[in-house]
Formats: C-alpha cells, structure tokens, sequence
C-alpha cells in the first residue's frame, strides 16, 4: 500500500470500489462495500516492518438482516476490536480478539444489525517482533487479545477507547504498538527473503523455493511454520489462488483453464482442487456469481 491513509468512505458507499489490497483477500468485495463503510491506514513508518496496516468495518443492517463476510485463508494474524453484531465460530459479539493464521479454506464471519470492527493485520510474522510464542497455537483459532497481548483488556488497556475507523484510531494503535518496543528475531531476515520470493510468480514450487533461497525443504518448512504458524506448501499454494481470485474478481477475460496455465497449474482439476480448498468454491461457480 503506498504512503498515507487509504480511507475509502465515499468510493466504496457509492461506487463500489475495493482498494487494490482486497482483491484476492475478501471474496467479493464489492459486495461488502455496498453494505459497509471500509477504511483503512497504514502505520507509522517506525511499525512499518512489522505491521501491514489498520483497518476498520462499520455497518448498519436492517432489524433481522444478516451480511456474510468472506476472506481467504489468510497465515497473518489480526488484532482486532470488535462493538456489535459480529459472528463466527467460536467466539460471538463485542470485545477485543487475535485470530490467527487460517488453514481451513475461508474465514467466514456474518455481520449482524450495527457495529464497527477496528484491526491491525501484522505482517506475516510480524508479531513476533512484539510477542515470543509459538504461532501454530493460534492455527485457526480465535482467543481473546488478551492471551496474546497480556495488558489488553476492553478496547486496548492504556490508550481507552479507540474510534470506530481506521484513520482516526492509527495514531493511537500506533503509540500503543511502539511502547511495546517491538525487535525483530534473529530469524526475521530469513523470513523476509523467503517471502519475497513467494511474492514473485515465477516461484510456483517448492523446488523452485529451495533453488531460489538455498534452504532446504525442511529448513523452508521449520522456518515458516515457526514464525508464520502455516506449511510452505499452504503458503506456495495461497499465493497462485490469490492471484486467480484477483484475476476473476478484475474481470480477467482469458478462460478459467488459460488463467490456471498461467499461474502454474499443469492441469485443470488441480485448479479446482486448489482453488475450492481456499475458497469453498469452484473457480467456475465463483466466476459464475461475479458475472450474475
């Protein structure tokens, strides 16, 4: 994300459109704007190699209505401060949370009458800059804040209650964040270069990941598994979908199978396997839904 706040109000409320940081990551993101007001900012540049960005959901439902919200699996962990109508498995209603990395396909919630969630996403394993824990004990699961961040309690202890948008929270989540005096671990280098390489397309197996950063597949897989709580292979296999999700959601004219050969796929139906275990969807019923 580039420098400054990415508030989208007024975009998203009447236009319906995402900020480039969704496509791949929330399914369907026009949808979501035509029901809620999203924002977000990014951190202070001192937070910057730790944190990706803030961001914030605020809605108003009818009485009885109900707005299901999907994001891809998603190996980052979130903060988040939750007032309202906010349900999924697990946990339910207002209060400060740590969802961690998720490894089961989609992470669903359904947004229910008023509310507001404000979140910090860290970077990928970025909080071990703040906290020293085992992250695969967060693997799909939601906790309270405060097993994480041990002087979190109602809305951040120490900074009192933040405002429900992103912008106008950032300097505050940024002080909070910075007293912790976060550091990196001394294997956070390491890290970082593994990730760059799983950014770039042409890095479509796990042979080519060992090639390209000299690790050796178990070196790979103990490094990301400890400071991401995800496999290399879940992180190898995200990335090619999020980029077809991203592909359909922008309107890619090639053919479903043209667009799996590009990304890497050498056949259709690992296309499909692949595709629905992130998503819960066939390529084709997700690109259908878009279209209708």
């Amino acid at each position: 994300m580039g420098a400054g706040a990415d508030w989208t109000n007024a975009t998203s409320a009447r236009g319906h459109v995402p900020p480039a940081h969704m496509y791949g990551h929330v399914l369907r993101p026009e949808d979501l704007l035509g029901r809620a007001v999203y924002g977000s900012a990014v951190p202070a540049p001192s937070l910057t190699p730790w944190v990706e960005r803030y961001w914030s959901v605020r809605w108003e439902l009818g009485p009885g209505e109900m707005f299901p919200v999907s994001t891809l699996d998603d190996p980052s962990l979130h903060l988040t401060i939750e007032r309202g109508g906010v349900r999924r498995d697990g946990t339910d209603g207002a209060g400060d949370w740590i969802t961690g990395p998720v490894t089961r396909g989609r992470f669903d919630v359904q947004l229910t009458g008023s509310g507001s969630v404000l979140g910090v996403k860290f970077a990928l394993g970025g909080t071990t800059a703040f906290v020293h824990a085992d992250l695969r004990a967060l693997r799909d699961r939601t906790v309270p804040a405060s097993d994480w961040f041990p002087d979190t309690s109602g809305s951040l202890h120490g900074i009192g209650d933040l405002p429900a948008d992103a912008e106008q929270a950032a300097p505050r989540l940024d002080a909070w964040l910075m007293a912790a005096h976060p550091a990196d671990s001394h294997e956070m280098p390491a890290v970082r270069h593994v990730l760059a390489l799983l950014e770039d397309p042409r890095t479509r197996t796990l042979a080519e990941l060992e090639e390209r950063s000299g690790f050796s597949a178990r070196s790979l897989q103990r490094l990301v598994d400890r400071n991401l709580g995800v496999g290399v292979k879940r992180m190898l296999m995200r990335a090619r979908v999020i980029d077809a999700t991203a592909a359909i959601d922008h309107g890619d004219p090639r053919t479903l199978g043209q667009l799996a050969l590009d990304l890497g796929w050498f056949d259709q139906s690992h296309f499909i396997r692949d595709f629905r275990a992130v998503t819960g969807e066939t390529p084709a019923r997700y690109a259908g839904r878009l279209r209708g």
